[in-house]
């Protein structure tokens, strides 16, 4: 009897023990086997000591210490030779980056011990605050100790949260009331670009300025075109309204734009905002229900970089969360020079000159897996020149200040040694993108022979998801063979910027594929000089480019739009209700052929385009297309500009040459106007050899984790999707042309008249 209740106890402990390991374990993660502890690997803990061994039982107390006692190893580890250092759950803060040189041991990866939680960070604890009364609220204060406490920082956080500073207005914007010429750089006659004048001031209404305390402290952001200025305050002239800014605009600020202030003390008063002053050292906190300020905690980071590998390879990060650093005003980055440099210019497109949270140059094999990027000041990954095979695979992106994920070198021949080539980034989930630089990237390729952009969930950003290549027109790129596969983008631009894309390219591209993707609800600047929410953006000299099978649709301006470029092929994808139209061929025409459009589902609904901007008839092959008018069946209408009050019947568009046989045809979705895109069995799209795909294999892999925890695939491919489509258009019943204008009314009145003269005849 003892031996059968021994038996059964033991059965029972069995059955038990998962759920007792994984009681108390992080964030719901069941708990995981011990590592593999290796001849050489290395173990570190916030409790541990930088005089101990190394071992599980005597671990190291910080990253620098294990990487400088791995140095001693190199040249005694042999080729694939595993070593890990193994991270015990905790937090690591870094007073200063990481620094990987050829002085490293190469092929360490640093990884959370299993079943448990590592991040490194870079800020630090701020406590002690009294209660004081500000601007008529209750607020926690702290003067600041340069000996002992963060000071100087624009980044302060609480419980994993990034804290809001101050804004005014509270909502919304105010618009730019005049510029200043007598203060720009340069004149439209001696710029060094159309674009800029390197203006340093500008006039706002007076009645929108307030006596701000401290002005430096002040930034400043300016919305406008693809691109937001973010200054600080150098003067302000409440009687006049101008505002001198701390370094000259890269673009044209227009009594149009919008801007407004952050960091203002007088602003503070929701619970979690904040203010700094700089000359005081003084740190005001608005506190949220149910907190004391002898019990608060928040931290702040004045670090901007956290890790810097340069000439070492085989560097891997696996399970390591990077969190709180701070950001700083971007300088001009090495490889740029010129008049940009000369007059300390802000990168003119996509946010080129920020940094890296982690940056990586001259390696081979560095790898970040099932990695988290949390709160970040910076951009979170940077492959920079001379990066080879390389990948970013199964990360979190949350909070973002700049770009998620950075690839590009120098423009270089492939065969020159530090080209970067061969880069993955796949099934990673990125949201919250360019928070601090609004024109900032999900995933952004300039420079690189090779790489897979695939299986990324990309959404809730201000500007272009993924870019790919950096030479506008037909010169030299290195960039080819970028096969952007499988994403899922959806939620950007939200309105504030302008010229954007859910994919974004440039340049000649052999080889590049945009295949497997759904592009929805890309939104640009609604207001005065506001332009282009895209899905897929070919712009300025974009050639033999493949565009198949992707699912885009609802985007604010076009579903397609090419600026200039030739020989790409457009086929089996679905263009849907969008708002401009669902094609736009061409914004500048070149006198030639700038795709083949075959095989394409084109739905649209209450006349709005599916062509616009066809130019002439040889700008375009467009046949074996299906076309549609959910609302209007049949009656569907071209463009061969941007002038609605020129467009044209599907017939009349077909007699001018601009367009082949195509079928016009109920394409049979399941339900298009609530954003399903399932194709019934009998769609007459199957005639035309139209290929069906798995519209819901975009995004992140089901059954993968991404981060630490998160389940992928969890993600539909038209979740929170919303309808953008314009009003639309009529056609003549006489001509097949649409009439608007009051002389457009008059010319269909006159045909009306012939016609009804015409028919008396008849009879």
């Amino acid at each position: 009897m003892k031996k059968l209740f021994s038996i059964l106890l033991s059965m029972t402990l069995l059955v038990c023990m998962p759920g007792l390991f994984a009681f108390g374990t992080p964030r719901g993660r069941a708990a995981e086997p011990d590592a593999p502890e290796g001849p050489r690997d290395l173990f570190v803990s916030p409790n541990g000591d930088d005089a101990a061994a190394g071992t599980k039982d005597a671990p190291l107390h910080t990253l620098a210490a294990a990487k400088e006692k791995l140095k001693a190893l190199k040249g005694a580890v042999g080729d694939g030779e595993a070593v890990h250092v193994w991270l015990r759950g905790g937090r690591y803060p870094q007073s200063e980056p990481l620094v990987f040189t050829s002085d490293d041991l190469p092929g360490v990866t640093f990884a959370s011990y299993p079943g448990e939680e590592a991040e490194i960070t870079g800020s630090r604890a701020i406590s002690g605050f009294a209660e004081e009364t500000v601007n008529g609220v209750r607020v926690f204060t702290k003067t600041l100790d340069p000996a002992t406490d963060p000071v100087d920082f624009k980044s302060l956080f609480r419980g994993g949260e990034q804290l809001p500073v101050a804004r005014y207005p509270e909502k919304g914007y105010f618009k730019v009331k005049a510029t200043a010429p007598e203060d720009d750089l340069w004149t439209e006659e001696n710029t060094p670009w159309s674009l800029t004048r390197g203006q340093r001031s500008f006039y706002a209404e007076p009645a929108d300025l307030i006596d701000f305390t401290n002005p430096e402290d002040v930034q400043v952001r300016i919305l406008h075109y693809w691109h937001d200025e973010l200054m600080f305050l150098t003067a302000v002239d409440r009687g006049t309204g101008k505002l001198g800014l701390s370094r000259p605009s890269s673009m044209l600020i227009r009594d149009i734009d919008r801007y407004y202030f952050e960091n203002v003390f007088e602003a503070m008063n929701e619970p979690g905002e904040w203010y700094l002053n700089t000359k005081t050292n003084k740190l005001y906190y608005v506190p949220a229900a149910g907190e004391t300020a002898d019990a608060l905690t928040l931290y702040a980071s004045s670090l901007e970089r956290l890790v810097e590998i340069d000439g070492v390879s085989g560097i891997g990060f696996d399970h390591i969360r990077f969190t709180e650093t701070d950001w700083t005003v971007p300088s001009v980055g090495e490889w740029e020079g010129g008049w940009r440099r000369d007059a300390d210019i802000d990168a003119l497109q996509a946010a080129l000159d920020v940094r890296g949270v982690v940056e990586v140059g001259n390696a081979r094999d560095v790898s970040f897996t099932n990695c988290e990027f949390i709160n970040l000041g910076a951009d979170g990954v940077k492959f920079l020149a001379g990066v080879k095979h390389s990948r970013v695979d199964g990360c979190l992106f949350r909070n973002i200040a700049a770009t998620g994920v950075f690839v590009g070198g120098r423009n270089c021949r492939p065969e020159e040694p530090d080209c970067t080539r061969d880069i993955t980034v796949t099934n990673n989930d990125i949201s919250g993108y360019g928070r601090k630089f609004f024109c900032a990237i999900g995933v952004q390729v300039t420079y690189c022979d090779g790489a897979e952009i695939s299986h990324n969930e990309i959404s809730d950003g201000y500007y272009t998801a993924i870019s790919d290549g950096w030479v506008w027109g037909y010169g030299y790129q290195l960039t080819n063979n970028i096969k952007i596969t499988d994403n899922l983008i959806y939620n950007i631009g939200q309105g504030w910027l302008s010229d954007m894309g859910g994919v974004y390219t440039l340049g000649i591209q052999p080889g590049t594929v945009i295949s497997g993707n759904v592009f929805h609800n890309v939104a640009a600047d609604p207001g005065e000089g506001g332009y282009g929410g895209w899905g897929v953006y070919l712009d300025e000299g974009s050639s033999q480019i493949l565009v198949e099978k992707n699912l885009v649709f609802a985007c604010g301006s076009d579903s397609y739009h090419l600026h200039y470029g030739k020989d790409n092929i457009v086929r089996n994808n679905i263009f849907a209700l969008s708002g401009e139209s669902q094609i736009r061929v061409n914004s500048k025409y070149e006198g030639h052929r700038t795709a083949d459009f075959t095989g394409n589902i084109v739905l649209t609904d209450s006349g709005v385009p599916v062509f616009g901007y066809m130019q002439k008839p040889d700008a375009l092959t467009a046949e074996n297309n299906i076309l549609w008018d959910v609302t209007n069946g049949a009656n569907v209408f071209a463009m061969d500009g941007g002038d609605r009050s020129r467009a044209m019947s599907l017939k009349k568009a077909q007699n001018r040459g601009f367009l082949g046989e195509n079928v016009v045809a109920d394409p049979g979705f399941t339900d298009p106007l609530s954003f399903d895109f399932t194709l019934k069995a009998d769609s007459p799209a199957f005639e035309i050899g139209f290929e069906a795909w798995d519209y819901t294999a975009a995004g992140t892999v089901a059954g993968t984790t991404v981060g630490f925890d998160t389940a992928g695939g969890q993600t539909a491919y038209n979740a929170n999707a919303a309808a953008t489509a314009e009003s639309g258009l009529t056609a003549c019943p006489y001509c097949g042309s649409v009439h608007e204008g009051l002389w457009e009314k008059f010319v269909q009145f006159f045909h009306k008249i012939f016609w009804f003269i015409v028919n008396l005849f008849q009879r």
